[in-house]
């Protein structure tokens, strides 16, 4: 644990989730990591393409869990990102105002939610685009930024012009500077009616992502995008270098910030947590999501089996594919059962 002026570092499972839960703390909100996770409708799915290496990617969450997580619980925050208010003209003159805010902000004791590309990030040393990796800025000292990062013990000192370059990446997603700051800390919304909410956002997101109106981003999106998962993966033989997009696939499952299980480890913890606040919410809800959560870690270690094979050419590739394909697919089931009977519990 590290402090930096009032602030209080701590690591945790994903970065989103354990930057809210970072901001719980400066702001006594009481929350830890899974609740947090779960009240900003954290479960979802987006797969989609890339046009560099490892080609193929998806994320066990949807992009916009953080102002989910704001809105909520009531709480007041400001998001800025192109398009949304009147901006200078240039790209210097936008950057030079992003970082004015940083200072202003930080200054007064508010720490900034960033959203950035690892591979701008020395402290990482990792030659993959990886995005949107969401950070807190908790001060600018001089030429350089101070990064609480859920990954590492202690906070990073980055210069400036990195966090531009991991900020105004457009390798994955286009980042384009966005950053959220909490403008007025205390929750209009009391936890149990904000949990409420927050799961019917989740099981709506999953069922049908465009019914809420929410920035989707490219790709496919809830159970579509897992389904379009497990219908695009046999062809992956066909790709420049399908053992690291078989690798890249078992890190967004089982590493890169998941908790576990393709993120459905950390959203199951929440169910458990929430047992005691709604009545409604049967136990057994958490406990299938759980067991989502170990399906997904089965088929992780499917695909990395396939990524350590001596070559893709082998034979055993295509078939560990086909295999983990219908396991993905057996998943998308489960988990449309899953978000309906949510809907159902939160809804009467």
């Amino acid at each position: 644990m590290v402090r930096v002026d009032g602030y209080v570092h701590h690591t945790g499972d994903h970065c989103g989730s354990t930057s809210l839960r970072n901001l719980a703390g400066r702001y006594d909100w009481g929350v830890d990591e899974p609740t947090c996770f779960g009240l900003a409708a954290g479960l979802g799915f987006t797969y989609f393409e890339l046009a560099r290496a490892p080609h193929r990617g998806f994320f066990g969450r949807p992009l916009w869990i953080e102002d989910a997580f704001f809105e909520h619980l009531g709480i007041g925050y400001e998001r800025w990102q192109p398009g949304i208010a009147a901006e200078p003209d240039t790209d210097d003159e936008r950057w030079a105002a992003v970082v004015d805010r940083l200072r202003d902000r930080t200054a007064a004791g508010d720490p900034v939610m960033v959203f950035t590309d690892i591979f701008h990030l020395e402290y990482f040393d990792t030659g993959t685009h990886f995005a949107p990796h969401t950070i807190l800025v908790v001060d600018v000292d001089g030429d350089e930024v101070v990064l609480s990062d859920s990954e590492f013990d202690a906070v990073q000192r980055v210069p400036i012009p990195d966090l531009r370059a991991a900020m105004g990446s457009d390798a994955v997603f286009d980042l384009g500077y966005r950053h959220l700051v909490v403008t007025d800390p205390e929750p209009t919304v009391d936890l149990a009616t904000a949990a409420r909410a927050a799961i019917e956002t989740t099981a709506d997101a999953m069922l049908d992502p465009n019914r809420r109106d929410r920035p989707l981003g490219r790709g496919s999106h809830g159970l579509d995008g897992i389904r379009a998962f497990a219908d695009d993966l046999p062809a992956w033989t066909d790709l420049p270098d399908p053992q690291w997009t078989a690798r890249f696939a078992y890190q967004n499952v089982e590493r890169r910030g998941t908790g576990g299980g393709a993120f459905r480890s950390l959203y199951a913890r929440f169910l458990h947590r929430m047992i005691a606040e709604l009545p409604e919410l049967d136990p057994a809800l958490a406990e299938r999501t759980a067991a989502i959560a170990d399906d997904w870690t089965s088929i992780g270690e499917t695909l990395k089996t396939a990524s350590e094979l001596d070559r893709a050419t082998d034979s055993e590739f295509p078939e560990l594919l086909a295999d983990a394909s219908d396991a993905i697919r057996g998943v998308a089931d489960r988990e449309e059962r899953l978000a309906r009977d949510l809907l159902e519990a939160v809804s009467n």
